[in-house]
């Protein structure tokens, strides 16, 4: 089977450039994705600060599924404990039924506290949240009239959604973070996991093996291709492509720093987030272009020839859909359209037949 290549459609580009002009940035990388092949584009969502303000994904991939048909399109994630679930599956019914390409819907239950603050809603339920609303949105989808009754989201009246739309080629994905827990969380809901490369090779191995024998038990299927969301950085040498990593990267993790609050250490408080504690203090040292060299290991960073033998690696594991983390914080598109073209030329032909080389 064809490995599977998209990439991360996040505003970014010259730090002098306005929120509006970093959206052009995206629409620039949809582009040249569709016209390289690349398979999906993949939106994140976050609020009210630097670290990629799209807090609509859903109402930016209709902009991007006019614009770009050709392109599948995914979220990374929708944070569902903020939304109101019927008005959410209507949003998704509603771009399934505009688009002819999959939608791949990674969700989560979100990790900033400051997000969760200023929606007014108590971080430590927001487990509990994201089962219900998954369980409201993949009912009122099934189509048919229907009610569900929760702890935490009710549907009392009895209603059918519209537009009615075919499912079959609608994904649901839940994020797994650095927590085994999570992974058998997510096969008892009967989720394929989407993963990113927050935690070292070794760890990312342990938990999607939980998950796989978790899901294997309750019956689900473990085939399907898991995505990945992993950094990309394509030099002429490997010391080349981290030198490009210690110049963009640091700026990237101080964000997220910034963004979760992550030296607050709110997580070793919060039950259900314990496990977190340990990667944004881990976050934190890799603010430093001198841990760049380690952290470059667990991604695709280097020559083509390193940057195949990295991916292999995770193909070995179990991955089979990669989302190309190309757009982080500063990088100009001139970088990143490169990296684009080079993986697009030099390595994804060796996994996926959709490219030419």
């Amino acid at each position: 089977m064809d490995v599977e290549f998209g990439f991360v459609a996040a505003p970014t580009g010259d730090l002098s450039l306005t929120d509006g002009e970093t959206y052009d940035e995206v629409l620039a990388d949809c582009e040249l994705g569709q016209e390289l092949g690349y398979g999906t584009a993949w939106m994140i969502e976050h609020h009210f600060s630097d670290y990629y303000p799209t807090p609509n994904p859903l109402a930016f991939l209709h902009f991007i599924a006019a614009r770009f048909p050709d392109l599948a399109l995914g979220t990374c994630v929708l944070v569902t404990p903020w939304y109101e679930p019927l008005r959410l599956a209507e949003e998704i019914a509603q771009l399934n039924a505009l688009t002819k390409q999959p939608l791949h819907l990674g969700m989560g239950r979100g990790t900033a506290k400051m997000e969760y603050d200023a929606f007014g809603i108590d971080m430590e339920l927001g487990r509990a949240r994201f089962r219900e609303c998954y369980e409201v949105i993949t009912k009122a989808l099934q189509g048919g009239r229907f009610t569900y009754r929760g702890t935490h989201m009710n549907v009392p009246k009895e209603i059918e959604i519209r537009p009615r739309t075919d499912t079959g080629k609608i994904h649901f994905y839940g994020a797994l973070g650095a927590s085994p827990e999570s992974a058998e969380i997510m096969a008892d809901m009967g989720l394929t996991p989407i993963c990113t490369t927050i935690v070292n090779f070794e760890k990312q191995h342990e938990v999607i093996a939980r998950w796989q024998a978790r899901a294997a038990a309750h019956g689900v299927d473990t085939t399907k291709p898991i995505p990945l969301l992993v950094h990309c950085i394509i030099g002429d040498s490997d010391e080349a492509a981290v030198e490009d990593a210690k110049t963009f990267i640091p700026p990237f993790m101080q964000q997220q720093v910034d963004h979760y609050e992550g030296d607050k250490d709110h997580f070793k408080n919060l039950e259900s987030y314990k496990s977190w504690s340990h990667v944004f203090n881990s976050m934190l040292r890799k603010c430093n272009p001198e841990a760049m060299p380690r952290w470059s290991q667990f991604q695709l960073v280097g020559s083509p020839e390193t940057v195949c033998r990295q991916l292999e690696r995770y193909v070995a594991a179990g991955f089979g859909n990669f989302l190309l983390h190309i757009a982080t914080t500063g990088i100009p598109r001139a970088k990143r359209h490169n990296w684009m073209r080079r993986f697009a030329r030099e390595v994804a032909p060796r996994y996926s037949s959709k490219f030419k080389g």
